[in-house]
């Protein structure tokens, strides 16, 4: 009988430090399995230099359709010579009377019959019409 009780005082004791044993293994997977959710900020040292490098990306293709631009606009002004047709921003029509490449303004004829004249910025220049453009203006 003693070893009876000691058998099962023994037994008892074994599924005691079974059942903390299943126990500590089930807090300590819960605590595996379920991470910490990462912040904001966590998630931004891999964020922001990726959006960093998309702005500059992204500015350097818009910039080089707007200096192309600019660079055709001043062969254009530097290729002006008088008596060339030409359109104003405004959309103006007129013949190039003065053309002084020191000065920013450009004197054109606006009108033929009378001689009209108008001193326009050089800038403001959209277009050299060529003589084909000009014949269906006329």
């Amino acid at each position: 009988m003693g070893q009876l009780i000691f058998l099962c005082h023994a037994f008892g004791i074994q599924v005691l430090l079974a059942q903390t044993q299943v126990v500590e293994g089930v807090a300590g997977a819960a605590k595996q399995q379920a991470p910490e959710q990462p912040g904001f900020w966590d998630n931004m040292g891999f964020m922001l230099p990726a959006m960093m490098a998309v702005t500059v990306l992204y500015l350097i293709m818009m910039g080089k359709p707007q200096d192309r631009g600019q660079n055709k606009s001043a062969d254009m002004l530097a290729k002006l010579k008088k008596n060339d047709r030409v359109v104003t921003a405004g959309g103006i029509l007129g013949t190039v009377v003065n053309l002084r490449s020191d000065n920013d303004y450009v004197t054109i004829r606006v009108d033929d019959s009378t001689n009209a004249r108008m001193q326009v910025l050089a800038s403001s220049i959209a277009r050299v019409l060529s003589d084909d453009d000009s014949k269906q203006s006329a």
